[in-house]
């Protein structure tokens, strides 16, 4: 019995001892290989420097004004007579034509009845200028029996002397005449003519209106010559000059091109979008008043420069530039934005920029180069 225990408590302790080495076994690290630090290393897109004279162009939009342009307004008041529809949008006149007849049998009567006045005035005095003003006597005389109240009063016969001035002024000459011809500018108002061979664009009254004084009858102009008025920002504004050629072109129909030339530049900004205004004078027969036109003008070149886009530009001042694998800041002077590029100077022939700047970007950065670029 005693054999058997002693048999027992061996078997204990052996598995016991067992147990402790299985757990020692296991639980014992097991060694590994060391794990191998990977350096990522950014790809990026680069382009070698070529520096050349390179023009700056001024691109621009605007609409055009015809440049002989009249806003027509009444000075006088009436009834618009019938025209057989000349008055219309679209007719043409030729200089003198007449564009509006506005009725005036009142103010003709009275220009008539003043006419008669002044000739009546004219006869009462030939008597006393014969007899004392022999001389005068002939051209005043002359100057009464060509007078006619149905056609216009003609101007004074030349007095030299002041006498005889005294004596027109004394029987009331001088004030009948320029009451008169007063009359005359007034009732010359009735009629509008056109002042040039043109067009009318817009019409405003009909035959039977009652027109009066200071009311918008229309706007006539030539259709021939144009501007086009558009405007750049300040620093490009000073490259442009009085008489630069302009190319222009209307949108989305390239075959549609004309050449015209700066004829104005305002030396003033416009303080709400603060860009400078000037205007671009233009001729065709196949232009129109208020045609949306786009314009390019060649305002200079930069000597000695890079064209990069604006996103490679850092504060507008900096640029990256690789040398032997490794990104350097690089300070250039930035001499005119176009719309999504930037014309720069500072750099060398041969140098490699950077054409797209990670975000993770800074000086020292270790990069590799895009297969195909160099």
């Amino acid at each position: 019995m005693k054999k058997r225990q002693i048999i027992i408590v061996v078997v204990a302790l052996a598995i016991f001892a067992g147990g402790l080495v299985v757990k020692n076994i296991l639980a014992a690290p097991k060694e590994r290989p060391a794990k191998r630090i990977k350096e990522n290393i950014t790809t990026v897109f680069t382009t070698k420097v070529q520096n050349d004279s390179i023009p700056v162009y001024v691109e621009s939009t605007g609409s055009l004004e015809a440049v002989k342009r009249i806003e027509l307004f009444s000075e006088v008041q009436g009834v618009m007579e019938a025209d057989n529809g000349r008055f219309k949008a679209g007719n043409s006149f030729k200089s003198g034509e007449v564009l509006i007849r506005i009725r005036s049998n009142d103010q003709q009567a009275q220009l008539y009845s003043q006419r008669s006045s002044f000739q009546s005035t004219l006869m009462s005095i030939m008597p006393d200028l014969k007899a004392d003003y022999n001389d005068e006597f002939l051209a005043w005389n002359t100057y009464m029996q060509n007078f006619s109240v149905e056609k216009s009063t003609q101007g004074l016969p030349m007095v030299e002397s002041d006498k005889l001035k005294s004596f027109l002024v004394g029987r009331g000459v001088y004030s009948s005449y320029h009451a008169l011809r007063n009359l005359e500018i007034i009732n010359g108002k009735y009629n509008l003519t056109a002042p040039y061979d043109g067009v009318l664009i817009t019409a405003n009254v009909n035959p039977g209106t009652v027109i009066r004084p200071g009311q918008a009858l229309g706007t006539f102009i030539q259709p021939l010559n144009y501007e086009l008025e558009t405007s750049t920002d300040v620093l490009t504004a000073e490259r442009l000059t009085v008489g630069q050629p302009v190319a222009l072109n209307l949108q989305g129909m390239p075959d549609k091109q004309w050449k015209g030339k700066i004829s104005r530049l305002v030396k003033a900004i416009d303080k709400n979008s603060q860009m400078s205004t000037f205007f671009v004078s233009v001729q065709g027969s196949d232009l129109k008043e208020g045609m949306f036109l786009q314009a390019k003008v060649k305002a200079n070149e930069i000597p000695n420069a890079f064209e990069i886009s604006r996103a490679s530009l850092i504060d507008n001042k900096q640029v990256f530039v690789l040398e032997k694998g490794v990104l350097m800041l690089k300070e250039v002077s930035t001499e005119y934005f176009n719309q999504s590029t930037a014309l720069i100077t500072g750099l060398k022939n041969g140098d490699v920029v950077l054409t797209k700047v990670p975000p993770t970007a800074f000086e020292g950065m270790k990069v590799t180069v895009y297969k195909g670029e160099q």
